[in-house]
């Protein structure tokens, strides 16, 4: 697994990602950089680079589980008429990687099948309508960073997987990773977020790793 030195990686983060580290945002990242640590199935920094720069597009820079924004009438009819396909079923963007219409609600249900998650006191239970019977429960942090963090590792969304983009021992291909989410779309933008996390130096701490 990934150790993350949280003292090291916000030693520079504003002057080195041009945000500015407030309270919510510094609170976001911590649950992700612990989530990220603890988590088996990343054994590369490219790995989390490109998954830290990916949350941090879908997420509007906030680091945190958000819903998607409806785009104006108005202003944008085309943009709006495509978005309008799901928005009004319900299944609109929410969480670390916007997942959107029913079809995928109801895939990160079942492939999180009998997994359990704290929410606020409770522990939920997850079957396979859990989050079509409350597609709300994506925006808790937990169950967003799952869906996140498994989606991408194992190809829920385009059946593109972080693997074909990421391996050990060659350069990783961030410019082409983005068709894990959603085509080519802002590629560019998100390739260089995660060159940034990739190439800054001493910014995570590897245990019982080996990295390319």
């Amino acid at each position: 697994m990934l150790a993350v030195d949280k003292a090291k990686f916000f030693s520079d983060f504003e002057a080195r990602t041009g945000l500015r580290l407030t309270a919510d945002r510094r609170r976001a990242l911590e649950f992700l950089l612990d989530a990220l640590g603890k988590d088996a199935g990343f054994t590369m920094i490219r790995e989390l680079a490109y998954v830290l720069a990916t949350i941090r597009w879908e997420t509007a820079h906030t680091f945190a589980p958000i819903k998607e924004s409806r785009f104006s009438r108005a202003k944008n009819p085309r943009e709006w008429e495509n978005q309008d396909r799901y928005w009004r079923t319900g299944f609109y963007g929410r969480g670390y990687v916007q997942i959107t219409w029913e079809d995928n609600y109801r895939r990160a249900g079942q492939r999180l099948e009998g997994a359990q998650f704290k929410v606020g006191r409770a522990t939920l239970n997850v079957d396979k309508d859990t989050f079509i019977n409350d597609p709300d429960l994506v925006l808790q942090p937990p169950i967003a960073y799952a869906i996140a963090s498994r989606g991408m590792r194992e190809g829920w969304f385009t059946s593109k997987k972080l693997g074909d983009y990421i391996k050990e021992g060659v350069a990783p291909d961030y410019g082409n990773a983005s068709r894990i989410i959603n085509g080519p779309d802002h590629a560019p933008d998100i390739a260089a977020i995660a060159d940034n996390f990739d190439t800054a130096p001493a910014r995570l701490d590897l245990t019982d790793s080996v990295v390319a």
